[in-house]
């Protein structure tokens, strides 16, 4: 089996194929091994140790390779210098949300972007070869955040890629690659004698290659991917056809390796950083943290087995056990800096926190921003620390400035629901604490069951007297795996392979077309109905939210259509009435087909109306559209007030009345990110190398499949009213919503039930709302009222039955009235002294109640009622039940 420990010996015995270059070569580097580890390395000069911290920790603090001292922002506009004055191509950073992408939620390395069209050569890269300051979310080094100097969880991944395609030639391979990275580093001021590259195998995605990492002074700075090969199906391998260079380096790294700090974060983040130092009164020992620093490059916190005694192994290397805990601040603020970043680039690109998919890992970040704040006793300013990121990164990212806003209100409602979740964890920690030690396990479920964060855990516990020790790798654990990769669902329950995809007439005005049909599939159940398969079809699919057509189909009812693997299954009342080979003539209810059409267009006005109401973390995150009626989900922190469904209903009809063009355009998809952007993928992920592209002038363009009002305008839709709204799941909201004549059939019903509303109490439509309520005020007061006379009742009914059962004993009493009542009358004869009663209702409800002292307690008495078949529980003073 084909692995990255059978590549690595492999690769090794054949290095001279896969390493051996001439621009390592001409520029003085030689091959070594690691007396250490063992690897296989590149340098100038002779040296015993390879280049990674884990072998030699970080040399290069206090004694930066680099005298530049570049900022963050002009790191990155020197490498785009030197490599677009040598050929290369400067694009912009993708989303950080792979929206258009089905495999995963967040864009995890520069190469995402590319894939799979471009690197399998069906589309031209917008630039080849081309350098990008890619946006990267990764969460699986949370519990490093803030504590090796180099992990983040958002971070900049300098992407440098050519694709020598079919077309091109292999114009740009291992030498060209790494002439160039030589090069810009010596433009950031790294000598090449400080340089060192690391023999190493690269897989993914289903193919692998060699891969040369580069180092400085214990630092890794990047890794050069060669991507060469093609895993097949039956464990074999082949040379891909187009063979790509993907280099990925740190920007942090290569801008932190200009300055030779103990941390990356003092660079990156910049002004920040002695800002929030002073005001939060954050101090260290900074000769000893240069120290540790140094040593520190080789704890990997995940990787490491135990990471407490790797720390207690450095903090003696330096002379001072428990220094690191003095760190803890410093650590904590560069961590909460880091997480507050990840979220602002997130949430501008309309992911939310949650408690599911991708808004899992946002939830657990700011939590422990949260924790981290009430821990050190900060008091901290999120839209301000928010804003001063924009600032300092303004000159990378000047659109970071449009999402300010939005993540300020998305955190401050996460704050609240975090304050709703402590004023309940305390009762559940002081059970847990009752019951024993609280350890790991019990941490993790008080997380992932009730959203408790440790540190939370710890401070109760703490107040309690007791202690409660979170591991430093505590986030890994509790983390969504693999950067929250989405679960791709079945395909379907009827086989078609073999079967070629279905001709496309579903696009057509026509209704009426002929076709073969290719096959028939008898129908056993709702899971596999009765379903047709023809060469073609005018009846469109269910897809995009968009149920399918309906019609005839040869004289027989279509009930729905569906699609599986690119074939369109006429799901129809009887298969058996079809034979293969066989020309039908098939015939589509367009008008049905045109209300939902228009119920198709609106959902896109309504999610252009959401963004411009409620803000631009607005993402569309689901849909059905039917005849009558739609709705669309929309990703948004909180309740949508009626106002704001107000704003955005006037402004889809605003959209409407404009009468705006609806055009539709069939795009390479390359050239469709680039002139329409990636809210192209509201929808969700789109295959293949074409999209087709459904356009409302200047206020929507979107990745779309759907019928719509074909080269019409939204003049055509008439009428827009909303129905209703929901929350339907964390952070997802769902508005209900009509269209034309159904739209204005609601809205005659609900004129209708106004007027007969106001009739019945003999008032003016425009009186309604005064009198409705005026008249629950009466009717609150009378309840009050009632309430009154009851419990007078029920003093007065208690104190007779007492004084009957001194006179008599057990007194049986059925009174007409609910179980509640008697309850309260078996109350207060309970708290008398020496009383009894059995009382009965209509319904078949018991109470037994006895005083202090009575000669017969509840549970004896309720022995009686158990012989008429009575069932119930209490004690001594009161049981209740019923009677079968």
């Amino acid at each position: 089996m084909l692995n990255k420990d059978s590549l690595r010996p492999q690769f090794a015995k054949e290095w001279e194929k896969h390493y051996k270059t001439k621009a390592l070569e001409e520029h003085g580097f030689s091959r070594r091994k690691c007396s250490k580890c063992g690897r296989a390395f590149w340098s100038t000069e002779e040296r015993e140790l390879c280049g990674d911290a884990s072998c030699t920790g970080y040399t290069f603090i206090g004694n930066a390779p680099s005298k530049r001292k570049l900022s963050y922002v002009d790191t990155w506009k020197e490498i785009e210098k030197y490599f677009v004055e040598h050929g290369h191509g400067s694009i912009k950073s993708y989303p950080s949300v792979a929206r258009w992408r089905d495999d995963l939620y967040f864009t995890i390395a520069s190469i995402n972007g590319f894939q799979p069209y471009v690197v399998n050569g069906e589309l031209e890269a917008p630039a080849n070869p081309l350098i990008i300051p890619q946006v990267c979310i990764r969460f699986s080094d949370i519990a490093n955040v803030g504590v090796t100097g180099r992990h983040y969880s958002n971070f900049v991944m300098v992407g440098q890629h050519a694709f020598n395609t079919k077309k091109t030639g292999l114009f740009y391979w291992k030498d060209e690659a790494l002439r160039h990275d030589i090069a810009y580093l010596k433009a950031l001021g790294i000598p090449t004698k400080e340089l060192i590259f690391q023999e190493d195998v690269w897989m993914g995605g289903g193919n692998y290659g060699p891969c040369i990492e580069y180092f400085s002074g214990g630092l890794e700075l990047g890794n050069c991917v060669f991507m060469q090969y093609e895993i097949l199906p039956d464990g074999g391998s082949r040379e891909l056809s187009t063979k790509t260079i993907d280099m990925g380096a740190g920007l942090s790294r290569l801008c932190w390796i200009t300055h030779g700090t103990p941390d990356s974060y003092s660079v990156v983040f910049g002004k920040m950083v002695p800002k929030y130092r002073k005001k939060f009164g954050v101090k260290v020992d900074d000769k000893l943290y240069l120290e540790f620093a140094k040593r520190v490059g080789g704890l990997d916190i995940e990787d490491v087995k135990d990471p407490e005694a790797e720390v207690r192994r450095i903090e003696e290397a330096i002379g001072h056990p428990g220094f690191e805990k003095t760190l803890a601040p410093l650590q904590g603020l560069y961590a909460s800096l880091d997480h507050l970043l990840t979220l602002l680039f997130t949430v501008k690109d309309g992911m939310l926190p949650s408690n599911a998919g991708g808004g899992y890992n946002l939830r657990m970040v700011l939590r422990r921003t949260f924790g981290m704040a009430e821990e050190f006793g900060w008091e901290m300013d999120y839209a301000g620390i928010l804003e001063d990121h924009a600032k300092e990164l303004k000159g990378l990212f000047p659109e970071l400035a449009d999402g300010v806003e939005s993540t300020s209100d998305v955190i401050a409602e996460e704050r609240k629901k975090y304050t709703a979740t402590k004023e309940g964890a305390s009762g559940k920690v002081v059970n847990m604490l009752n019951k024993g030690e609280i350890r790991e396990p019990t941490l993790v479920m008080l997380y992932e069951s009730h959203g408790i964060p440790p540190e939370m855990v710890a401070d109760i516990a703490r107040k309690k007297g007791a202690d409660v020790e979170v591991p430093m790798n505590f986030y890994e654990k509790v983390r969504h795996k693999e950067e929250g990769e989405k679960k791709l669902g079945n395909a379907g329950q009827i086989d078609v392979e073999g079967i070629p995809k279905t001709k496309e007439l579903w696009y057509s005005k026509e209704g009426r077309f002929k076709a073969k049909v290719l096959k028939v599939v008898e129908g056993k159940s709702l899971v596999r109905p009765a379903a047709v398969i023809l060469d073609q079809s005018a009846f469109y699919p269910e897809g995009g939210g968009q149920i399918g057509d309906n019609g005839e189909l040869g004289g027989v009812k279509v009930l729905n259509t569906i699609k599986q693997a690119g074939v369109a299954l006429h799901l129809v009342e009887d298969a058996g009435k079809f034979k293969e080979g066989a020309t039908v003539e098939g015939k589509v209810n367009l008008e049905r087909r045109k209300r939902v059409s228009k119920h198709h267009t609106a959902a896109h006005l309504l999610n252009a109306a959401c963004r411009e109401i409620l803000g631009t973390h607005i993402w569309q995150g689901g849909s059905g559209k039917k005849e009558d009626e739609a709705h669309l989900d929309v990703t948004h922190y909180k309740r949508i007030s009626d106002e704001e469904l107000n704003a955005i209903e006037r402004k889809v009809n605003d959209y409407i009345m404009r009468d705006l063009r609806i055009e539709v355009e069939v795009l390479p998809r390359n050239v469709a990110e680039q002139k329409y952007g990636f809210s192209l993928y509201q929808g969700g992920a789109v295959p293949g190398k074409e999209l087709r592209v459904v356009k409302i002038e200047n206020i929507d363009a979107e990745a779309c499949g759907g019928t719509h009002q074909m080269n019409s305008t939204t003049g055509e839709i008439g009428y827009f009213r909303i129905v209703k709204r929901e929350s339907v799941q964390d952070g997802v909201e769902r508005i209900y919503y009509k269209v034309g004549e159904a739209a204005v059939a609601y809205a005659q019903e609900r004129e209708a039930l106004l007027k007969k509303a106001a009739g019945v109490i003999s008032v003016s439509e425009q009186q309604l709302p005064q009198a409705v309520e005026r008249f629950f005020e009466e009717w609150k007061a009378q309840r009050k009222e009632i309430e009154k006379l009851k419990e007078e009742f029920i003093a007065a009914r208690a104190e007779e039955i007492i004084e009957r059962s001194a006179k008599e004993g057990v007194v049986g009493e059925r009174i007409e009235e609910d179980a509640k009542v008697l309850a309260k009358i078996g109350v207060l004869v309970s708290e008398s002294a020496g009383a009894m009663v059995i009382l009965t209702n209509a319904d078949g409800n018991f109470v037994c109640a006895a005083g202090k002292g009575a000669k017969k307690n509840a549970l004896q008495l309720f022995e009686e009622l158990k012989k008429k078949g009575a069932k119930g529980g209490g004690n001594e003073k009161m049981v209740s039940g019923k009677i079968a």
